[in-house]
């Protein structure tokens, strides 16, 4: 068994966050001692108390503070970890230089968004300069690090992965006549699309007589779409706030919307096509490796409202295609993207990248 310590500088539950706490359990469930970094107060740390996890609270709020420095070190020092993961950027530098001061077996790199690297020597020595290994969520990601310059042999893809008895199977048509149901799950920030959804929805004929939009959780957008939503007069979109049912909430879904401008895979759409919905997102990112057009979703362009209506009504209009492309992301879930897989990929690359720094001494 291995002991892990993993730094998260989050203070907010976004992707990158329910990413981690899965993986920290599951790890922890086979047997594995895990630490964690973490905003104080922050709702990781909270979670990851209740699973087990040893917990070391620690505000990083720079890439380069002395005071961060000697306290991580510490913190390194006392663990001894044979794994020490970063989960976000900002503490990879600083996390490597202290663990210098300390004894660590591996460094890993989690890079769970699409974004590109800063084109300065500096980010590219932050990926690089005595890190062992790079975890990328889907090739996307991985074909971005790579193109700034990171060497290819340290990257691997492990697949985000998803609880499947939390996801009963179902096989319910789309109801002709009835208000469907139109949900979506992600944090309200501005690269996540969610105001074109609301455009969309204004486009439709009769849309307040024929769909219900539902949009779960929380961000700095959440006050903007709001009045978007009213300054469209639409009266059928609810706003949840942050919800932890999502299970549930899926359930009463028939449709799952994803309009991003940037992902790097999408949990939310993993729960989706786990819940037998059928999927429309944009043609970004990771996301066209969860959604193959025409068989599990609908594919459109990011940031065309036109053609994200026109996908809504489309599926709304053949309830027997969107039944079969919701059975097909379920199978495509259970094939590919099992909570198992995650964990026990992410198992394997620590023993072999352990082994080899082993045998280097």
């Amino acid at each position: 068994m291995f002991s892990f310590l993993f730094v998260d500088t989050e203070h907010v539950w976004r992707g990158g966050q329910e990413q981690l706490f899965t993986l920290i359990r599951g790890l922890r469930q086979r047997g594995h001692e895990v630490h964690l970094v973490y905003s104080p107060d922050s709702a990781l740390g909270n979670r990851s108390r209740e699973i087990g996890a040893l917990l070391h609270p620690l505000a990083i709020r720079s890439e380069i503070g002395l005071i961060s420095l000697l306290r991580l070190s510490s913190i390194i020092k006392r663990v001894r970890p044979d794994v020490l993961a970063f989960n976000t950027p900002k503490p990879i530098l600083i996390g490597t230089i202290a663990s210098r001061f300390a004894p660590v077996g591996i460094r890993l790199i989690f890079r769970r968004v699409d974004f590109p690297l800063r084109r300065f020597f500096f980010s590219r020595l932050k990926y690089t300069w005595g890190i062992d290994g790079i975890i990328t969520i889907s090739d996307s990601i991985k074909n971005r690090l790579q193109s700034a310059g990171v060497p290819g042999s340290k990257i691997t893809t492990i697949y985000e992965g998803i609880d499947l008895p939390l996801y009963p199977k179902r096989t319910r048509l789309l109801q002709s006549g009835n208000q469907l149901v139109v949900g979506t799950v992600s944090h309200l920030s501005r690269e996540k699309g969610m105001s074109h959804l609301i455009e969309a929805a204004s486009l439709i004929p009769d849309v307040n007589k024929r769909f219900q939009f539902v949009i779960v959780g929380e961000g700095a957008c959440l006050p903007e779409l709001v009045g978007l939503a009213r300054k469209k007069k639409l009266g059928n979109f609810t706003f949840t706030g942050f919800r932890s049912d999502i299970p549930q909430l899926m359930d009463t879904f028939d449709l799952f919307v994803l309009p991003s401008l940037s992902e790097g895979l999408s949990s939310a759409i993993l729960e989706a096509m786990a819940s037998s919905l059928p999927v429309i997102a944009s043609n970004v990112g990771g996301i066209p490796e969860l959604v193959k057009d025409g068989e599990n979703g609908l594919l459109v362009a990011p940031a065309d409202s036109a053609a994200l209506a026109k996908a809504i009504q489309r599926l709304a209009e053949n309830p027997e295609n969107a039944l079969h492309m919701g059975r097909e992301g379920r199978k495509q879930v259970e094939d590919r993207f099992a909570m198992e897989l995650k964990i026990l990929k992410t198992e394997e690359l620590c023993r072999s990248l352990l082994n080899s720094r082993r045998a280097q001494i």
